[in-house]
């Protein structure tokens, strides 16, 4: 099962290189989910599963898709349009508005709102590059980025026509019972590792895929959370924690390390693409020698 849309760093083509090291735990803990890729490869989900993000918009895409799937689906279904990808990046950032998303998103019982979720969702597919709702639009500004013209990304990259319309329909609402009983949390990413899981036991996993250090800006938050989350890696390695990041980021003595290649596409930098690297915490399960190193993505 794949998101419905693309990722700046997604770890998609690497998650079943993750799961042979993470195994079958209790409970798995992704506090910086994204697009959620290795959550939604897992072979079997765990007993309790903990995403978060501390960008507003991913939180309330999985809150509102999990709770509201036919209105998320609803909204999100429009033809690609350069002045309507402006217009719904400039009313989706609009400061107060943004606001009230966050206050909103931290009341546990709120469903999330469905128009923003399916307007980021088509706007996250039409999007070309990095930039999409990261910013408050100024005034005067251009219509911007025009939209991908070719065949798009995640649900816009489907045909067009009843067809496809069912198709949409069906990835969205198999999503949505995938994350029935997952709990989607917002803000800071320690948020999720306080919820009620025993790192002394062993059968806990944590996938961290913290904003790489130097990139922080792509993903609309300013905070340096890296190394902290290195650190909180060191204290608790005795469980299976994946840490990911470029080679050279972190010093993990002890811990194995994954190196591998990342195809490039429009979210991701040719630069960087031979430089992503996973550290493996000693309570991981071995894998395989030659699974030490891969490059150009897992099976």
């Amino acid at each position: 099962m794949k998101a419905p849309f693309p990722w700046f760093g997604g770890k998609s083509t690497v998650a079943n290189a993750v799961w042979r090291r993470l195994g079958s735990p209790k409970q798995y803990i992704e506090p910086f989910c994204g697009s959620a890729a290795i959550l939604l490869a897992a072979p079997t989900p765990a007993s309790l599963e903990v995403i978060g993000d501390a960008n507003c918009y991913v939180a309330n895409f999985w809150r509102a898709l999990k709770l509201q799937p036919d209105a998320v689906i609803a909204a999100q279904d429009y033809p690609v349009s350069h002045i309507d990808l402006f217009a719904r990046h400039r009313w989706l950032t609009e400061p107060s508005r943004v606001a009230t998303l966050r206050d909103a998103l931290l009341d546990p019982e709120w469903p999330g709102d469905a128009k923003i979720a399916g307007w980021w969702l088509w706007g996250q597919c039409a999007w070309i590059g990095d930039g999409w709702c990261a910013g408050p639009v100024a005034n005067g500004e251009s219509l911007g980025k025009i939209p991908a013209t070719t065949s798009g990304h995640g649900v816009s990259a489907l045909s067009l026509g009843p067809a496809a319309a069912r198709d949409v329909r069906a990835w969205l609402d198999a999503l949505s019972a995938r994350l029935s009983r997952v709990r989607v949390l917002h803000g800071d990413w320690r948020r999720c590792l306080g919820m009620s899981a025993n790192y002394d036991a062993g059968d806990v996993a944590v996938f961290l895929d913290p904003p790489y250090e130097g990139f922080e800006a792509l993903y609309s938050e300013s905070a340096i959370t890296a190394q902290a989350a290195a650190a909180w890696a060191r204290e608790n390695e005795g469980s299976r924690i994946a840490l990911c990041g470029h080679i050279g980021d972190y010093e993990m003595p002890g811990w194995s390390v994954m190196e591998w290649s990342r195809l490039r596409t429009s979210f991701g930098s040719a630069k960087t693409k031979d430089a992503e690297c996973i550290w493996f915490s000693p309570g991981c399960l071995p894998d395989a020698p030659a699974q030490a190193s891969l490059f150009g993505g897992a099976s």
